[in-house]
């Protein structure tokens, strides 16, 4: 059915690829693009190619060009995240690829040719922003009619951004450049120029806008149905209700009756498996010899030089959870977003080793609606038996004259901390001699992530450690980012390769500039901006998440028991 339904913009989506392929090879010597357009073209490359734009024009002072490639950035950070979200609707990513690949190859032949590039830039900002503007509702509820106009609105601006490109293959090199610019003036600009692209823009916004009603018919379709199976339970339930004990036959009190003996005889067994449980562990604590003094420091002594305190980092996850229970309307709809997307679920219920990058929309908070979400995690992964959590919400440590831990050996440090403060854990710290000492006391990354990874060898292997870092961004400033890279690098692969269940979390309330490049595109989250008046509130608490993610995870468990290969898609 999918495959009839995309059948056109299939059409499409090929010959503009074809168009790609010739231009960039009639183009090669000059392109600055390389065109890997199924493997590499995403969103994120194309935002790079704009910033390389933006920092050339900046560096050369080009007259024109430079207001326009900042007008364009402005609005593809504004319109981005409703633009991925839109991407994401189509059946694969070898559609969005194309498409973002269109992006890359125009912008980079419009920075080049530029008397046009103002012509150019703002018809492709006007893109994502009829997506943005349109306001979708991005529901799992779908229809056959929305995944029809979805693949009109991806027929069209493949179209138009096929019309672009055929102008400047069109243009022959030597022809006169004004005439050139009022040709192209003449299809942008509408009544005084022409129709073409400006008729292709406004199909473009129609499109979109006929989404956006069949988005919202799907949407409101399915709380009918979830408003008609509540209504009739209620019906149900009162029905019940109103025939009391007094309506039961002789076989429905029996019934009754054997269920409350069953339940009583359950609750008895539950008291005596509770009792013989606490006599093994007091029985296993008595047996189980006292750890014997092995050789290298003491573990107070490690503790010390990592110069940070466990009253640290509950303070830190106090002040992020008092500061998200006073946020706006905006920020606790973001949470709620974050906390529901299917993602997050993914990668918290896989019974696989795993990592998530999380986007925010907000590139300065300190305490971003992302930060709050992770809070609450730690909060309920500390209440777990089987699992351990280590975390860092690098936004509270940024002031590096008076904070020791506002860099990336000093998250290390205090994930380090808080890992040795485990009291279930006996650590073996024999490796650590005499020349590490010195290193760690000076702070030397690569040795603390040494130990880190030495120490994390030694967790039981029915263990699941999770690393929560926050806010990476701000430590992707001129002075810390070789340490923020070379630290994410280990701690990515300690996940990759460990031997028991590892997963990191890692946050950042704007987009990532470099630590994203250490993540495949299906492990980045993109947080969708939402409009500041909505209303909205925030309505999880620890109890219900943690319930939630245990009941996922045993449905997990039963699915591996079925089949393994079914359930490794989450990420």
């Amino acid at each position: 059915m999918q495959d009839r339904i995309y059948e056109e913009a299939l059409k499409e989506r090929k010959a503009f690829l074809s168009a790609l392929q010739a231009f960039h090879d009639e183009d090669r010597e000059n392109s600055r693009v390389s065109l890997g357009i199924i493997p590499e073209s995403d969103w994120p490359s194309v935002l790079q190619v704009v910033n390389s734009a933006q920092i050339e024009a900046d560096d050369n002072a080009i007259t024109g060009v430079k207001g326009a490639v900042r007008k364009l950035a402005r609005k593809l950070g504004v319109a981005g995240p409703a633009f991925v979200a839109w991407l994401e609707m189509l059946p694969n990513d070898a559609y969005g690829s194309v498409i973002c690949g269109g992006f890359k190859i125009i912008i980079d032949a419009a920075v080049r040719h530029k008397e046009l590039c103002e012509e150019v830039l703002g018809a492709l900002g006007d893109i994502p922003e009829a997506i943005k503007d349109s306001a979708f509702s991005f529901s799992q509820y779908k229809s056959e009619e929305l995944d029809k106009r979805v693949a009109t609105l991806y027929t069209t601006i493949t179209e138009t951004l096929n019309s672009m490109l055929a102008f400047y293959r069109e243009r022959a090199p030597g022809r006169h450049m004004r005439a050139a610019r009022n040709a192209f003036k003449s299809v942008v600009k509408g009544p005084n120029y022409g129709q073409r692209i400006k008729a292709d823009i406004e199909k473009v916004k129609d499109c979109a806008s006929s989404v956006k009603q069949e988005a919202d018919r799907c949407l409101h379709r399915r709380l009918g149905e979830v408003k008609d199976a509540q209504e009739y339970q209620t019906l149900q339930a009162a029905h019940i209700r109103r025939l009391g004990t007094e309506g039961l036959n002789l076989q429905q009190k029996i019934y009754a009756d054997l269920k409350y003996r069953m339940r009583c005889q359950e609750l008895e067994w539950s008291q005596k498996n509770s009792a013989l449980h606490s006599e093994l562990k007091d029985l296993k604590r008595a047996i189980t010899p006292k750890p014997v003094r092995k050789n290298g420091p003491s573990l107070r002594k490690v503790i010390q030089l990592m110069g940070s305190s466990t009253d640290q980092a509950i303070e830190d996850l106090e002040d992020v959870l008092r500061e998200g229970q006073q946020f706006p309307p905006r920020q606790q709809t973001q949470a709620s977003l974050f906390m529901d997307s299917q993602k997050l679920q993914s990668w918290l219920t896989s019974p696989y080793s795993s990592a998530l990058l999380a986007h925010g929309s907000s590139g300065d908070d300190k305490v971003s609606a992302l930060s709050f979400v992770a809070s609450l995690l730690v909060q309920s992964l500390q209440s777990s038996e089987d699992a351990a959590v280590l975390y860092s919400f690098c936004g509270l440590h940024t002031d590096a004259y008076r904070d020791s831990l506002a860099n990336a050996p000093g998250m290390i440090q205090g994930i380090i901390a808080q890992l040795l403060r485990m009291e279930q854990h006996n650590f073996d710290l024999e490796f650590i001699d005499r020349r590490f000492i010195q290193l760690l006391e000076s702070g030397n990354l690569e040795a603390l992530s040494n130990l880190l990874e030495g120490l994390t060898q030694q967790l039981s292997p029915t263990t699941t450690l999770f690393f929560i870092i926050d806010g990476i961004s701000f430590y992707e400033t001129k002075d810390r980012l070789e340490d923020t890279c070379y630290s994410m690098s280990r701690l990515l692969g300690m996940v990759e390769n460990a031997k028991f269940v590892m997963k990191i979390l890692v946050s950042s309330p704007g987009a990532s500039a470099h630590v994203s490049k250490g993540f495949h595109h299906s492990q980045i989250y993109w947080l969708p901006d939402v409009d500041p008046e909505e209303d909205g509130a925030f309505d999880h608490n620890v109890n219900v998440f943690r319930n939630q993610a245990e009941s996922d995870a045993r449905e997990s468990q039963l699915g591996l028991m079925r089949s393994d290969s079914e359930w490794y898609e989450g990420l």
